[in-house]
């Protein structure tokens, strides 16, 4: 391609240098013009008579254009700026149709135009600022399973050091922290990611400011307390100080020296989400005190490699399979039928991408098949038009252009309105591409896309709008340039082949946009439904009235023992506020983005199957956690305050569990081994949704929090009324207990559920817009058609009214042919959108991707459009005077 672009430049450059001498030639013609016309006029000849023969002895007009044209080396050039200057005049003589035709293509290519640049960040190029990133790839542990989890770092460094696929590999992890100046009393809690100390060099990173850690900064724990700052982080908090290499900035009351800043726009490696800093490894336990380097089974890494040139993810996946199987066999306590999975990153199962890639992929077909209605639209509108333009083009013909001249120029004009619309969809995209962060969820986490419409968007919608030509220009373009010329020149026919074969056509295009209109309605109706359905049948537990305070001691320097003391306190004080029904905490809340525990406890009495998955997700929660949050006990009890340190161990399971290890029987009594400790179960309760709202039922455990207390929980508050109103109380409590403690985040369950519902309602809200737009786009194709087609048949309808018909008999004529478009148009469309619903399972709760009811609904709506827009010109064409009507042509 710049090959072909340098050789036009240079194409271009000759131009101009030949038009200068075709300046000077043509001087030197104007001279001996004159020359010759003296000359004649010396013979007796009158001035005009000698100048006409002057100009027959130069070999005429047309042979100095030839000269011209010859001169410029562009034979071409010349007819193509004739149909450029020629199809802008035809564009403003006819401003409404313009006007309605480059808006129509306007959505269609906007609207994909948007739709790519958000896929542009999330899945094309979503390692923002990493050097040749598509060398990338996300390494991922797999459970037996076949759940996809992060890894431990010793399972990191082996994949690192044995591997042959790879020219380094990095581990990091989001976190969040309480950092603080030394010249601040309270500390800010701030996200960013603990990385290997590779990290920026394998990533190519460099520093915009300072330097990055290396490698070789790693000499073992606590080494290297050294942070890079982001510089959107940079900027905020340091206000872009020039002198920030070299502070101090506590973190989790550690201190930390800031040696770098990143370049701006790097937001680090968790797709669409931005970091503020990266801290070494090596601090884990100052930043991660609860996690651990040494232990070997899954817990907090993620992983990323970049590959040797030359080699595939395929042969990177073979590579670290067998060290995988290796580990397996050294470590069957911890690795044991535990795989691993290389893919590209935006396939990787955390990050933004990872939520927003059914809905966007959804939505991509939909703007596609918006884009293809307004392609068939337009192709109507040029239809009608040549209707109106067949003596002009038919004048053309008779003077001998050909009909590739012919079809050349109205490509021409199409070109022309593709080029109009599309300048006015990149307007259009540069304007919404931003709306992708109002279809996000409210986090409490930085959101890093670097939106909006850079080169490749801009060089999308440019070959887009190129190629739409070819869908709604060549077909009309090819008929029009036929005309009959006997029939079209005297103008008395009213019914030439070419009409014929044009409304044959506007109606297989209004049966195509029928067919696009079905898909999208189907679909964006299934998703309707389906946030619906997940809106009340709820995940199981009360979600409302329930206020939830995020905690974490270990920036304070709390132990575990003296964390289980703080929150006893805690739940003690705020079980006393007015308006509190209930009051407990967990370690996390279902439905949420921030993780979950997995264990692989031993039933005693049980003996697991061959390649059976023991692995069971599991939480950990406070006394009284399931009154709090309204999860039915079926039997047994739940925790209690008793349930402490020194008192027996025990746990309570889900109703699956129970009947997945003890069938037939109560699990009350019986015993499971756990982390090396016995327990009994004391209840079973009801399953609830733990991750998804389209998950099936699955083995859940609880543990009792104060048995073995953890640094940080999240509080719930039952109240009686509003819970924000319980809000600065509760905050007063937990500065009664500790003034230093902070409450990290603040929201409610009846919030956070709505959140966790996110993925549904984008791709509902975004569906039923566009599928609206697609429907809209339809009705006016169809309305186009019906129209023209009455206009058409206005001689006919005149001849039936003389002869008797009455109005209701020309409504049923022109209405009748709208319906039976449609009904041919829905029954196609039902078929297409049986295939293109099934895409969507991943999104739907509660409904199949084959509900009839969808199919039923979206099937009258449509008619009942169609009807309507086919009534208006139906009504219009039956008030016609029978007398004007016979006179019509």
């Amino acid at each position: 391609m710049f090959h072909w672009l340098k050789v036009l430049a240079s194409r271009i450059h000759a131009l101009f240098a030949r038009r200068e001498l075709d300046k000077e030639f043509q001087q030197e013609l104007d001279a001996h013009l004159q020359m010759l016309t003296e000359e004649n006029i010396r013979l007796g000849m009158p001035e005009e008579e000698a100048r006409r023969v002057a100009r027959i002895r130069l070999g005429g007009v047309a042979q100095l254009r030839e000269t011209n044209r010859e001169l410029w080396g562009f034979p071409w050039l010349e007819t193509l700026l004739q149909d450029l200057r020629y199809g802008l005049r035809q564009l403003r003589r006819n401003p409404g149709f313009t006007v309605v035709a480059a808006i129509t293509l306007a959505l269609g290519i906007g609207g994909s135009a948007t739709v790519f640049s958000w896929a542009e960040v999330l899945i094309l190029h979503p390692l923002y600022l990493v050097h040749d990133a598509g060398r990338m790839v996300a390494v991922e542990t797999v459970m037996p399973d076949g759940e996809y989890h992060t890894s431990s770092y010793p399972d990191y460094r082996d994949y690192r050091d044995q591997n042959h696929s790879f020219r380094g590999m990095i581990g990091f992890e989001f976190v969040d922290v309480d950092t603080e100046l030394r010249t601040e009393k309270r500390p800010e809690r701030t996200w960013g990611e603990i990385v290997t100390e590779n990290y920026f060099d394998v990533l190519g990173v460099k520093a915009a400011k300072g330097r990055v850690f290396h490698r070789a900064d790693n000499r073992g724990l606590n080494s290297d307390p050294y942070i890079v700052l982001g510089y959107e982080y940079w900027q905020s908090r340091f206000a872009s100080s020039s002198k920030v290499v070299g502070k101090t900035i506590e973190m989790n009351r550690h201190p930390f020296t800031v040696i770098g800043v990143a370049p701006r726009g790097f937001n680090g490696t968790i797709v669409g989400v931005a970091a503020k800093y990266w801290v070494p490894m090596m601090m884990q336990p100052a930043i991660l005190p609860g996690a651990s380097l040494t232990q070997r089974a899954p817990s907090f890494i993620h992983m990323m490699g970049r590959l040797k040139p030359g080699v595939s993810a395929g042969e990177a996946q073979a590579d670290l399979s067998t060290i995988a199987e290796h580990v397996a066999e050294r470590y069957p306590a911890t690795n044991k039928n535990i795989g691993v999975y290389v893919c590209p990153v935006w396939k990787a199962n955390y990050g933004l991408q990872a939520y927003l890639l059914p809905a966007l992929t959804f939505l991509a077909l939909a703007v596609a098949l918006v884009l293809l209605i307004a392609c068939a639209n337009v192709a109507n509108l040029l239809l009608a038009r040549s209707a109106v333009r067949e003596k002009e083009i038919a004048v053309r013909a008779a003077m001998g252009a050909s009909r590739a001249r012919l079809v050349r120029q109205m490509l021409v004009e199409s070109l022309l309105l593709s080029l109009i619309g599309g300048a006015i969809g990149i307007a259009l995209a540069s304007w919404a591409a931003s709306f992708l962060i109002f279809f996000l969820p409210p986090l409490h986490l930085s959101i890093g896309l670097p939106l909006g419409v850079d080169g490749r968007v801009l060089w999308f919608s440019v070959v887009l709008a190129i190629s739409t030509v070819l869908f709604f220009g060549l077909a009309p373009a090819w008929l029009s340039s036929g005309p009959d010329l006997n029939r079209s020149l005297k103008g008395g026919g009213r019914r030439s082949p070419a009409a014929g074969n044009r409304h044959r056509l506007r109606s297989l295009l209004v049966i195509a946009e029928t067919v696009l209109g079905v898909m999208l309605l189907a679909g964006a109706g299934l998703l309707v439904r389906s946030l619906r359905d997940a809106g009340r049948a709820g995940p199981g537990f009360d979600v409302h009235h329930v206020l939830l305070g995020a905690m974490d001691l270990r920036g304070n320097g709390y132990s575990p023992a003296r964390s289980g003391e703080f929150f006893e306190q805690l739940l003690d004080r705020i079980g006393t506020l007015p308006g509190v029904k209930g009051v407990s905490l967990e370690q996390w809340v279902p439905l949420w983005f921030t993780g979950r525990g997995t264990t692989r406890p031993t039933i005693q009495g049980y003996t697991p199957k061959p390649g059976e998955d023991m692995d069971i997700d599991y939480d950990i929660v406070g006394p009284n956690y399931f009154s709090t949050m309204g999860i039915p006990v079926l039997s047994g009890r739940g925790f209690r305050d008793q349930d402490k340190p020194g008192a027996p161990l025990v746990c309570v399971v889900n109703k699956t569990m129970a009947q997945r290890f003890w069938p037939g029987e109560s699990p009350l009594g019986h015993r499971l081994s756990n982390w090396g400790q016995t327990l009994t179960v004391v209840g079973v309760v009801k399953d609830i949704k733990y991750h998804s709202m389209n998950e099936s039922p699955e083995a859940f455990m609880y543990f009792p929090f104060f048995q073995q207390p953890w640094t940080d929980a999240n509080v719930l508050i039952k109240t009686g009324g509003d819970p924000w109103a319980l809000l600065g109380p509760v905050r007063a409590q937990v500065h009664a207990v500790d003034p230093s403690v902070p409450i990290l985040a603040t929201d409610t369950v009846a919030n956070l559920f709505h959140v966790s519902l996110f993925a549904y309602r984008t791709a509902a809200d975004v569906a039923l817009v566009v599928a609206l737009l697609g429907l809209a786009l339809a009705a006016v194709g169809l309305y186009g058609v019906v129209s023209y087609s009455a206009a058409q048949r206005t001689h006919e309808i005149g001849i039936r009214m003389a002869l008797g018909a009455g109005r209701k008999d020309v409504l049923t004529l022109v209405v009748s042919q709208g319906f039976k478009l449609t009904v041919i148009g829905v029954g196609i469309g039902l078929v297409g959108a049986l295939a293109l619903t099934r895409f969507l399972s991943s999104l739907l709760y509660g409904v199949k991707p084959t509900d009839p009811f969808t199919f039923v609904a979206v099937s009258l709506a449509l008619i009942s459009v169609a009807l309507l827009a086919s009534y208006l010109p139906a009504r219009r064409a039956a008030k016609v005077d029978p007398i004007v009507a016979l006179h019509y042509e």
